[in-house]
C-alpha cells in the first residue's frame, strides 16, 4: 500500500472515531425503579449528539450478565431467568440527531402479574450508525471504531426477597507499587444492590483500630458478581485481625473476618 492510501485509511479512521464517539447518553447508564406488578413505569434515554453534523442511532435490547474478572455477557433474550426485556417496549429503535442536540427516547415498562420476588432487568443498547457505508474503497482494509452504551434497566417487585452476598475471592495484591485489596464478591440474592465493600483493621497483637479502608460504590445484579478494590497503601505492614463488610444502599450488610498479612515493601 502507498504512504498515499495508507494516509487516506487512516483518515477514515480517525473520522469514523471522532463520528462515533460524539454519541454520550446524558441521563445515567443504570435505571433503577420498584414497581408494582401490573403498574405501568414511562422513563426516557435522552442521548446527545456532540459533533457538528447529524448521526443516526439504533436501538436494540439485550439481556446481560457480567463477572468478576470484568467480563460482560450480551445475549438474546432467553437465557436469563431474571430477563424483563420483554415487559420493556421503546418508542423506537431508530432515530437522527442533529448536531450538538440532544433526543429523548421514551419506553415503558409494565410488570406482569405473579411474577417471582426480586429484581429483574436487561439492556438497551444504543449505537451509531452510517447513512451510507462507503463502498468505492477497492484497495486495502477499511478501519471504523465502534463506540455503543448499554443502559441497564432494573426493575424490583414489592414483594418480599431474598438478599445474600458472598465472598468469593479475597486477595492482597501489588498494583502499581500500591496494596491493594481485591474482593470478588457475588449476588447470590434475588434483589439488585448498590454496594460499598470496607475493610476495618486491628492491630494482632494489642487490638487497637488502624482505621476503616473503602471502596467505591458498585452496582450489582443478582447471579452476578464483581471485583471490589481497597486502596490499603496507607496502612504500615504488620499481621492485622480484619473485618470486611459488604453493604447495600438498602441497608443490607453481609460481613466476614479474616487475618491479613501486609509485607514490607
Amino acid at each position: 500500500m502507498t504512504l498515499k492510501k495508507t494516509l487516506f485509511f487512516i483518515a477514515i479512521f480517525f473520522a469514523y472515531t471522532n463520528l462515533f464517539a460524539s454519541i454520550v447518553i446524558t441521563n445515567g447508564l443504570t435505571h433503577s425503579y420498584k414497581l408494582k406488578e401490573g403498574t405501568l413505569q414511562k422513563g426516557i434515554i435522552t442521548i446527545e449528539n456532540t459533533a457538528d453534523i447529524a448521526q443516526n442511532v439504533k436501538l436494540y435490547q439485550q439481556d446481560y450478565s457480567y463477572n468478576a474478572t470484568g467480563t460482560s455477557f450480551y445475549e438474546d433474550y432467553g437465557k436469563n431467568k431474571r430477563s424483563n426485556l420483554k415487559w420493556i417496549k421503546l418508542n423506537t429503535n431508530l432515530l437522527k440527531i442533529e448536531g450538538r442536540s440532544r433526543a429523548n427516547v421514551s419506553y415503558e415498562i409494565l410488570i406482569p402479574e405473579n411474577t417471582l420476588a426480586g429484581s429483574f432487568w436487561s439492556v438497551v443498547m444504543v449505537e451509531p450508525v452510517d447513512d451510507i457505508v462507503p463502498n468505492d474503497v477497492k484497495n486495502g482494509i477499511q478501519l471504523k471504531t465502534l463506540i455503543r452504551y448499554s443502559i441497564q434497566i432494573v426493575t424490583t417487585n414489592e414483594k418480599p426477597a431474598n438478599a445474600l452476598m458472598t465472598f468469593d475471592a479475597i486477595n492482597l495484591t501489588k498494583i502499581e507499587g500500591k496494596n491493594i485489596l481485591e474482593l470478588s464478591i457475588s449476588n447470590n440474592g434475588d434483589i439488585f444492590h448498590i454496594v460499598e465493600a470496607t475493610i476495618e483493621l486491628f492491630d494482632s497483637k494489642d487490638g487497637s483500630n488502624k482505621g476503616k479502608f473503602k471502596s467505591d460504590m458498585l452496582s450489582l445484579l443478582p447471579g452476578n458478581s464483581k471485583l471490589f478494590t481497597i486502596d490499603l497503601s496507607a496502612v504500615p505492614a504488620g499481621k492485622y485481625n480484619a473485618s470486611i463488610l459488604a453493604s447495600s444502599t438498602e441497608e443490607h450488610v453481609f460481613g466476614i473476618n479474616i487475618e491479613l498479612n501486609i509485607p514490607n515493601g
